[in-house]
């Protein structure tokens, strides 16, 4: 073999590294993390309630979210909250209407009805939107 064979090899082997490389998709950030966790846990809760019947919560805590679920007295947590990363912020927009004050924010009933909500997920200059539509789609907007 010459000493240009080898270095054609070399500069092939160099190029297909760099292209694989170029096409790995990047690690996701520590609040592009918790967003996709907390949009799992929005289309998670939407199926179970409708799977159980039985109508299940969305309550924000002052360090993240915690699922409760409906029983005779009241609603009771369901698993344990849900804590977000120490810069985060989270907050949430939805239709006003009347509600005790012990009611969580976010009601996911087991007929498949669920309310519209604008959630914002915010850390270190990052903001991101999480919309739940009223067909119980889930869309995540990184601004």
């Amino acid at each position: 073999m010459t000493l240009v064979e080898v270095m054609t090899v070399l500069f092939i082997i160099g190029l297909t590294a760099g292209i694989v490389t170029l096409t790995l998709p990047q690690r996701p950030t520590e609040e592009q993390a918790s967003a996709q966790a907390f949009a799992t846990v929005l289309r998670n809760a939407q199926d179970q309630a409708i799977f159980a019947g039985q109508s299940l919560g969305l309550q924000l805590t002052d360090r993240g979210y915690a699922l409760v679920q409906w029983r005779k007295d009241g609603w009771r947590p369901q698993g344990r909250p849900e804590v977000l990363p120490s810069a985060m912020q989270i907050s949430v927009e939805t239709v006003e209407r009347a509600r005790p004050e012990s009611w969580p924010e976010l009601i996911f009933d087991p007929t498949g009805i669920v309310q519209p909500a604008e959630f914002q997920l915010r850390a270190r200059g990052v903001r991101i939107d999480i919309s739940l539509l009223g067909t119980g789609e889930v869309v995540l907007v990184e601004r």
